[in-house]
This record gives C-alpha cells, structure tokens and sequence, in this order.
C-alpha cells in the first residue's frame, strides 16, 4: 500500500463508492446519509477541495472522466422514495454540475452502479438495473456526452450490474457480485465466470504499463488482476488485516501509470464507519505490492 487516507470523522452511515485519477489529482466520491460528496486529493492523498450536497440527493456509485468533466453514475432516491438512475456531467474545474440525466422506467424503480466511456464511439456507458419485470434485471443504457439517451440494452441477467468497464476492443466488461462477464460490442455475453466474486471492476481502453491488457477487480477486503479473454486470476491481495472490515461498496476503481485505486468504506463497528482510499501496484509476480505508510 502506497498511500491510505481515512477520515477523522465517524458517521452512523458513511461510504466512499468511487474514485478517478485525473491528472495530478484524485476525484472521490461518496455520501452519508444527509449528502453526498465530492473530494479532491493530490496522489499521495492529501485533501484538496471538498463540495457536499444535499439535493438532488444521490448515492454517486460510479464516475469516469472524459475530458474536463467527470460523469457520475449512481441511484437517486426521488421524492416518492422510489429509485431512479441518475447521471451528472460535473466540470473539474469548479465542481459544478453542468447538466444531469434520470431514467425509472415504468416509475417501478432502477438504478445505475456502473458507467464508463466509449471513446471510439464517444458514448457514456451506464450499467445498472430496472424493476419492469417486478424483479431486479441487468439494464445497460447508452447516452451522449450530453447525456441524450441512445439506445437500452436489458441482458437476459436477474440482479443488477456493479461494475462496468471497456478494453481497447470495445468489449465490455461487467462485474454483478455473484459473477464476471466478458460481452462483445453487440452485447453477447462471451465468457462468464463466478470465481472470485467481484463489485468492482477497470480495464483501460489505452495500453497501461501497470496492468497491459488485464482486468482489475476488487471484492470486500480483497482484490484481484484477472486475464481479459478467459477471466483467469494473475494476482490476488488480502486489503485487510485487522479486525475491521475493509467494504467495497458499490462503485468504480481507476488507474494511471503507476498504481490502481479504490475507495472503500473500513468498518470497524455497527457505529464505526470511516472513509479509506487505497493506492496500488501489481508486482507481475502472482501477487499485489502492498505498501504501508
């Protein structure tokens, strides 16, 4: 481990779910259960800025940069007390929401875990899940960099996806808790495996010298660097050691040249949550570095 921040102030409900490295600074995301937050950090963590908002009151599970905005993707809890899929485009620079997307089909409920951008095709890729059937089911929904809606996708998949990214290829990779899949670019579902079991997942659509072509995946108090084509493991890591849990909550990871990162939620007791972020680096010897500062 490289580098860790955790926060001094302790919440009855408190999680970090995403993070993206911009630059020389890292966007994180969470909430509490009275706002939502955005922080920025330098790379060896040190805070920034910070901006917390109360409405529209979301759950910011996923975000992926694009330029100067960053989109988050995530649940929004709408006045009824229903959930809908929500996606803002914020600017870097001051923070600010620039425009903002919703989708409840049918108002029977859905959500969004995932998002990720398709620079060949430049679309914003949002995976999540819908109620239409009265049950939970894969949705996949394709917008604009305006956020205007293109087309849906519902994979034939009960649950809800938790975590989405792209390769080089366009192939999509999907994480939902009790299984990963590879998907071609006209949404065939290629390869799927249910070991290990994972929330949160990155590939680069770009060659990175710290993982190639591999996929990057993160469950609670573990993570894992898996093969692109038969989703084989390469390298494991045990994140916690300690009596506390270390959660990864629902949400994306990133990466640059030199280290993966994650937001997580360290969990001590029912009344104990803090915020943590881990910075990592694969050794390419069958398992991860893990530094302590």
């Amino acid at each position: 481990m490289i580098a860790k921040w955790v926060d001094d102030k302790a919440h009855s409900f408190a999680s970090l779910y995403s993070c993206t490295a911009v630059g020389d600074r890292i966007y994180v995301f969470g909430a509490t259960d009275r706002f939502w937050t955005i922080m920025v950090f330098d790379k060896l963590l040190n805070p920034v800025k910070r901006v917390d908002r109360e409405k529209p009151y979301i759950l910011p599970f996923s975000v992926v940069n694009v330029g100067r905005y960053i989109y988050v993707a995530g649940v929004e809890i709408t006045p009824t007390g229903s959930t809908a899929i929500h996606v803002s485009r914020i600017s870097i620079d001051d923070l600010s929401i620039v425009n903002s997307y919703t989708s409840n089909p049918k108002d029977r409920g859905a959500g969004a875990y995932s998002i990720a951008y398709n620079k060949k095709m430049k679309q914003i890729i949002v995976g999540g899940f819908d109620k239409i059937d009265g049950v939970s089911n894969w949705r996949i929904e394709y917008l604009t960099e305006d956020l205007n809606l293109i087309k849906i996708s519902r994979p034939s998949v009960k649950g809800s996806i938790t975590g989405l990214a792209l390769d080089a290829d366009g192939f999509i990779y999907t994480a939902g808790r009790t299984r990963i899949a590879r998907i071609s670019r006209e949404g065939e579902t290629l390869n799927t495996v249910t070991s290990p079991q994972a929330v949160k997942i990155y590939t680069s659509q770009e060659s990175l010298p710290i993982l190639g072509t591999n996929i990057a995946v993160a469950t609670d108090n573990e993570a894992y660097i898996l093969t692109n084509d038969t989703l084989s493991i390469v390298e494991a890591i045990r994140l916690s050691r300690g009596p506390q849990i270390l959660s990864m909550m629902l949400g994306s990871m990133d990466a640059d040249n030199e280290r993966i990162y994650l937001a997580s939620t360290q969990i001590a007791t029912k009344d104990d949550w803090n915020w943590s972020i881990l910075a990592l680096k694969p050794r390419g010897r069958g398992f991860l570095r893990l530094f302590r500062r």
